[in-house]
């Protein structure tokens, strides 16, 4: 079969025969070839050729294909294919009063995921499992970069750039592309076994580890297990990676090994082991995943300057009344009580007032305006964040986020009109208060990476 050519290139290629079966009260079944293919790009694409089908008890499609199919291949080098997630784009094969022996032209379709598996996969699980990385790149290409170790979450995690990264880093760089650039081998680090799902877990938080540190949608396209004793692949899953184009937005510049930097730059280690060890943050992992993902939609540089800074002004505003409902914080008064005792003596006053420029409207404004004096504002709120999480912000770097947050929020633009340095300066400025504010919410306590007037963000 070659209906999957024009769908891009392949990392893992499955072909031989399927089985097509929709739901029970349906009956509907077709057999025949197929091809699936986990593509560069991220997605997962299943070319079937039926060759006869089974109607059941069904005389009608009607409604039959708008539920969710169920697709088992069985691959010539014996693996076992099935779908595991939603399909993508339903697979309508044909009608039902045509003859079962009829031939049917190729459908392509997506799925979600695919599990694959062949003789000497096990339910007792494997003692490590293998990864491929999409847009992960150690900034200095000027050298193959040395591999990433680390030990958290009970897990040994070496990361080291795939065989032709020289080359695909310039690639995905030059065009803002989308390539695998990285492998990663997790191990248990007490030798127990685990199944290839409970690492895919753990390669989620990781990435999100990852994303934070680079700005980019770094993702893993699918996971591999080995026969115990042996380096024989059993078991693989499958995704349909989000993957994204590549941002510059920040530069993940790794010390080499003995190498001092001049510029102060995150301990990615220590960000790492903060983030995926069992911690006692703030926030839970779940919602600082969501706002890391937030992070790198800010960063994605495929989209107007104005969109970004306005995303990482949003972000900013969701992190300070994150942490201050965390708290308990984000009100100066109880709102029972506000609402109770002090907002109709505020009302009270204002409607005393005898004034001929106090309007009704005015009046009412008024009053609308002290719904929500309980609250702190985001001034507030920011400030009690960079106090209580040690953020490198003065009092006038604080008065600067919220008057560019408030620009962006409000005029859609930056403070200082048509001159697109400066412009540049306050999105970069928003991101770094995102990056460390999200460190430090993560757990992490070491040195954070510092701004630097006219110069790339780097960590």
């Amino acid at each position: 079969m070659n209906s999957l050519e024009r769908y891009g290139t392949s990392l893992v290629r499955y072909e031989g025969v399927a089985d097509l079966t929709f739901p029970e009260d349906s009956g509907i079944a077709y057999k025949g070839y197929f091809e699936a293919k986990q593509l560069t790009g991220g997605g997962i694409a299943i070319g079937f050729v039926p060759i006869a089908h089974d109607a059941g008890g069904a005389a009608t499609i009607a409604g039959s294909f708008y539920s969710e199919p169920s697709f088992h291949g069985r691959d010539m080098d014996g693996w076992e294919v099935t779908t595991c997630g939603q399909t993508l784009a339903l697979p309508i094969l044909g009608p039902l009063d045509a003859p079962k022996s009829a031939v049917h032209p190729a459908r392509v379709f997506g799925s979600r995921c695919i599990t694959a598996q062949r003789e000497g996969a096990t339910e007792s699980g494997y003692d490590k499992a293998h990864f491929l990385v999409s847009n992960l790149l150690w900034y200095d290409r000027a050298v193959v970069p040395e591999p990433i170790v680390l030990e958290a979450g009970g897990m040994t995690v070496t990361v080291a750039p795939v065989g032709d990264y020289m080359e695909v880093a310039d690639s995905i760089v030059a065009v803002r592309g989308i390539a695998p650039t990285a492998e990663v081998l997790i191990k248990t680090s007490d030798g127990s076994n685990l199944s290839l799902e409970r690492y895919g877990d753990f390669m989620n938080d990781l990435v999100s580890v990852f994303r934070l540190a680079t700005g980019n949608r770094v993702d893993w396209y699918y996971g591999e297990a080995f026969e115990v004793g042996t380096d024989r692949v059993v078991e693989r899953f499958h995704k349909d990676a989000v993957t994204g184009p590549f941002s510059k937005t920040i530069r993940f510049r790794r010390r080499r090994s003995g190498m001092v930097s001049a510029i102060p730059k995150l301990n990615f280690l220590a960000l790492a082991k903060s983030f995926l060890d069992d911690g006692d943050n703030v926030l839970d992992r779940n919602t600082l995943k969501k706002m890391i993902n937030y992070f790198i939609n800010a960063c994605d540089e495929t989209s107007y300057l104005e969109a970004r800074g306005l995303l990482a002004s949003t972000l900013l505003d969701l992190i300070v009344l994150k942490y201050a409902s965390a708290k308990k914080t984000q009100n100066i008064a109880e709102e029972k009580e506000f609402r109770k005792q002090v907002l109709p003596t505020l009302r009270n006053a204002i409607e005393a007032v005898r004034l001929p420029e106090l309007t009704k409207e005015l009046r009412k404004r008024a009053i609308d305006q002290l719904q929500g004096a309980y609250r702190r504002s985001f001034r507030q709120r920011l400030e009690l964040l960079t106090k209580e999480l040690n953020l490198p912000l003065d009092a006038k770097a604080c008065k600067r986020a919220v008057n560019i947050r408030n620009k962006l929020v409000h005029d859609g633009t930056y403070l200082s009109a048509n001159e697109s340095d400066k412009w540049y300066g306050q999105y970069k400025f928003m991101i770094w208060v995102d990056l460390v504010a999200l460190c430090r919410l993560a757990g992490y306590e070491d040195d954070l990476t510092l701004l630097i007037e006219g110069r790339r963000l780097e960590v």
